[in-house]
């Protein structure tokens, strides 16, 4: 009871002790009553509208869309004020509420017959209760009001609304309505597209993209749409050839020579990207994204000097900090300056690159200091982080496997095994660490642990197929695995280079080098390109064994694997 209520009761209860008194004592007659009494006023139909409406913003704001809907509806029947149903009809698309949304959207219509947004509603709601061929209507009378302010003839506003319908399929076959009244318009094509790549028509979406770039070669946005199509379906040199014609036809669209810089770095045809990024900086001398880039292709081809000058550039200009810290730190780590190396990571701070410079330390640590102290390291970090105990544990281990120190890094897997048992990653690590020990044995049990519990771990069984190949004459056993393997990551390059490794094991040096060329196109590291090499060297190929040799070994002049090859054949 509130206080007033408190108050009120307490008076009350003096006045008729009082007048108990009164009674007892004279009885006279009650007086007359001083007013009549009435009947209680009924609510406005305004307080009432009032009411729905408060109680609509309330319950929305407590997040109960259906209790401020259902009042909402009220409001909007009750009332002629058109932002009361545009309220109520936008509230029901967002519940895609498909029956409350078109009342709503006839009873704004009605209150506003004339606004664009209406015609929009409308659309919508009709396109969500299935009734296709009904909202077509409106959404040309949208698309005639929206062409003069999106300067693309209203099919970008048509798209949009379009975009929002759940089944797919229909929203496509309206949009095609409309493309088919147009064939001439390349804004009409390219949206036809875009609804077509969201329902995974690939093949329309192309070909109408194909149509609005013969129409209109400088629509930027057909162009990068028409890449990412390719590049879905796995088509790279064709996504590369686009964009490199894309380019010529805009040279000054930054996203368009962004992308193709990208796309040419996975290419592998670093040259290219460095030349595409020289150009981006030369148009705009403050991009930094083209500043950094060209530091790591520079880091990527061992230019370390070159890439160093472009990171110094970064934190003259204050911008991309922790990532210029960090790739200081990582070239001086490639160059053996150890200590410049840390004192770089020790300047990461607070942000994302945080951690990852943290295991870089590590790495560097395991290089100056004990192991002792590279564990103090890694252990405070898992107290700091324990949501990353397990990737923290793979890092320590590779620390130390860096830095020649085979059996600390097994014990580390070891331990960490104790803490988180049974874990696919550890387990994985461990049996490769296990192989540097020359411990077959371990190797086999651990990856043998985790095919029983996961058979189409495609990693698990590509390592065991392959050192089986490699380390042991069991190259029937090895084989099997490795197509099991091949089955379930038919483009994974280490993979394909197991492959062509058993090939060549097993006397089948054709075999081994159609493999192994796959694997090196997909990715030119310095074990595939050591495999390549000697199979070539082996089938009489010497002169090519040697250039992709030299090649890798530039890149990567501390590759165990180039080395041992080298001193194998005395090249």
């Amino acid at each position: 009871m509130n206080k007033f209520l408190k108050v009120f009761s307490f008076g009350v209860l003096l006045l008729l002790g009082g007048c108990a008194t009164v009674v007892d004592a004279q009885a006279p007659e009650p007086p007359p009553p001083e007013y009549e009494i009435r009947p209680p006023l009924q609510p406005s139909p305004r307080a009432e509208l009032t009411y729905q409406i408060l109680a609509a913003e309330l319950a929305g704001k407590r997040d109960q869309l259906d209790v401020a809907l259902a009042n909402y509806r009220q409001a909007a029947a009750a009332t002629k004020d058109p932002q009361i149903a545009e309220r109520a009809t936008m509230l029901a698309l967002l519940m895609k509420d498909g029956a409350a949304s078109l009342e709503m959207a006839q009873r704004w219509q009605t209150l506003a017959p004339h606004s664009d947004k209406t015609r929009q509603a409308m659309a919508l709601a009709l396109l969500r209760n299935g009734r296709v061929d009904e909202a077509t209507e409106y959404l040309e009378s949208v698309r005639r009001l929206a062409s003069v302010k999106d300067k693309q003839q209203g099919y970008a506003t048509l798209a949009s609304l379009l975009s929002q319908v759940e089944d797919k399929p229909a929203a496509l076959r309206v949009m095609r309505h409309f493309r088919d009244r147009a064939p001439e318009s390349a804004f009409a094509q390219y949206y036809f597209a875009l609804l077509a790549a969201a329902s995974n028509e690939r093949a329309q979406a192309l070909d109408a993209l194909d149509r609005a770039l013969k129409r209109e070669p400088k629509l930027a946005s057909a162009h990068q749409l028409r890449t990412h199509i390719l590049l879905d379906q796995g088509a790279n040199d064709a996504a590369l050839a686009s964009l490199t014609k894309a380019v010529a036809e805009l040279p000054r669209d930054r996203n368009l020579r962004m992308n193709y810089a990208r796309l040419l770095i996975e290419a592998g045809q670093l040259d290219k990207a460095r030349r595409e990024f020289s150009t981006l900086l030369n148009q705009n001398p403050k991009d930094s994204e083209s500043i950094y880039a060209l530091g790591l292709l520079a880091a990527e081809t061992r230019q370390f000097d070159l890439a160093q000058s472009y990171f110094l550039d970064l934190i003259k200009r204050n911008v991309r900090l922790a990532d210029a810290y960090y790739e200081m730190g990582r070239i001086e780590e490639q160059r053996g300056a150890y200590q410049k190396a840390r004192e770089w990571y020790e300047r990461v701070k607070g942000d994302e690159r945080y951690l990852n410079a943290q295991m870089r330390m590590g790495a560097v640590l395991a290089k100056l200091e004990t192991t002792e102290t590279v564990s103090q390291h890694f252990e405070a970090l898992r107290r700091a982080n324990p949501q990353n105990s397990i990737n923290l544990y793979l890092a320590e281990s590779e620390a130390l496997r860096e830095a020649d120190r085979a059996r600390e890094a097994f014990d580390t897997l070891d331990k960490a095994l104790e803490i988180h048992p049974n874990d696919k990653d550890l387990l994985y690590a461990r049996a490769l660490a296990a192989e540097r020990l020359d411990r077959l044995d371990l190797l086999e049990r651990d990856l043998s642990a985790i095919i029983a519990v996961d058979p189409k771990n495609g990693q698990a069984l590509n390592a065991l197929g392959y050192t089986l190949a490699d380390r042991t004459d069991r190259h029937q056993e090895a084989l099997g695995y490795i197509e099991r393997a091949l089955a379930l990551l038919p483009e994974d390059a280490a993979v394909l280079d197991s492959m062509g490794w058993i090939q060549y094991r097993l006397g089948n040096p054709g075999k081994a080098l159609d493999f192994l060329r796959r694997a090196y196109r997909i990715n030119p590291d310095a074990e595939i390109a050591a495999h390549l090499s000697e199979v070539l060297w082996a089938n009489g190929q010497r002169d090519e064994a040697k250039r992709i040799w030299r090649a890798a070994l530039t890149k990567q002049p501390d590759s165990r694997h180039l080395r041992e090859l080298q001193k194998r054949f005395n090249w």
